[in-house]
């Protein structure tokens, strides 16, 4: 559950800001050296149907408050597939090569986020 705007909320966010950096920054680095590719902007946003988003256009990434409840291999899942948008905006071949690429047990991350492991 996502707390109302008020002091729980903001301590939410500063929380999670500060766990989902600390898990993207090495992310950042790599894909900054690797591909030159880097984002400007990181955004928390309570969202109801993605994970998370990216624009390629703005380089701003979102990142849905949810995630803060996910174990930390599911937030590492979502933050390399949005930098993985900064170099291809669909999910065509070339995007999941990259993905796959970087983050080989991406699909098992992923199952793991949607709760499709028994």
């Amino acid at each position: 559950m996502i707390p109302p705007d008020g002091p729980e909320l903001k301590k939410l966010k500063t929380a999670a800001r500060e766990r989902f950096m600390s898990l993207a920054a090495p992310w950042i680095e790599r894909f900054e050296i690797r591909y030159g590719v880097s984002p400007l902007r990181w955004t928390l946003r309570d969202m109801n149907s993605r994970w998370g988003s990216c624009s390629m256009t703005t380089r701003r990434i979102t990142l849905n408050l949810k995630l803060f409840h996910k174990p930390d291999e599911c937030v590492e899942y979502v933050i390399v597939h949005e930098l993985c948008h900064l170099l291809y905006p669909d999910h065509g071949k070339k995007f999941y090569a990259l993905l796959s690429s970087e983050l080989p047990d991406w699909k098992l991350k992923k199952k793991l986020l949607n709760n499709k492991i028994i």
